[in-house]
């Protein structure tokens, strides 16, 4: 087994405990290594996360869940991430650090086939709008991956783009998302939202059956209000 294979095969193992995925593999350069003060040996970024509900089984039963304090899943990556890295000589980065916060969706977007869809999430040929990306793991030999050129997003050819008239306040329209409007909506409110998450994000037809669990959806929504 080559040196790349079995450094990918072990994060892959640790990383499966927990419900999670290494989502893709991208290599940086050298701009970007000396922008963010990296080491120069690591050159290859993993970014981890979940496809669909993968995840939620692990960190709901967690300690941070329960424990009444603030940012409980952000908190859980962190932990993960932390232990995984010491054990692999990795270093850990995370979307939520900042600001200036760290590209996720452009490395993302070179690792893996994505496209911005019409709500602002990234969408992904097989997975849709279920998915999420919880950290990255900076090392060597992780296996560089290259998306296949020329994919088309599902949203292209999508009939009526279902998720750009769904949500009860008109929040998503061609000019974006308005946030504000949105979070004024639900604190004012009890919405279908409230139970079951986005419903703008619930009307996408790509991998229905990958939507994410009730309860998960119900809890990111509240995470967006604390937010917001």
């Amino acid at each position: 087994m080559t040196g790349v294979s079995s450094h990918r095969s072990r994060l892959d193992d640790y990383l499966r405990e927990h419900g999670l995925f290494v989502r893709g593999v991208a290599g940086l350069g050298d701009d970007e290594i000396s922008s963010y003060g990296f080491e120069t040996t690591h050159r290859d970024i993993a970014l981890v996360g979940n496809i669909g509900s993968s995840y939620w089984p692990h960190f709901s039963r967690s300690p941070e869940f329960g424990d009444g304090r603030a940012d409980p899943l952000d908190r859980w990556s962190r932990r993960v991430a932390g232990a995984i890295a010491e054990a692999l000589s990795l270093q850990p980065l995370y979307p939520f650090d900042g600001p200036p916060y760290y590209p996720f969706q452009q490395w993302a977007m070179r690792a893996e086939n994505l496209r911005q869809s019409p709500i602002g999430v990234l969408m992904h040929p097989q997975f849709g709008l279920w998915h999420s990306y919880r950290f990255a793991l900076l090392g060597s030999a992780l296996g560089v991956d290259k998306p296949l050129p020329g994919a088309e997003s599902p949203c292209v050819s999508c009939a009526g783009q279902p998720c750009l008239h769904t949500c009860p306040v008109d929040a998503f329209d061609a000019s974006g998302y308005a946030v504000d409007s949105c979070a004024d909506f639900l604190r004012r409110t009890r919405a279908e939202c409230h139970e079951r998450g986005c419903l703008a994000r619930l009307a996408c037809p790509v991998a229905p059956d990958l939507r994410y669990a009730d309860a998960q959806g119900a809890f990111h929504l509240r995470a967006f209000l604390q937010a917001h």
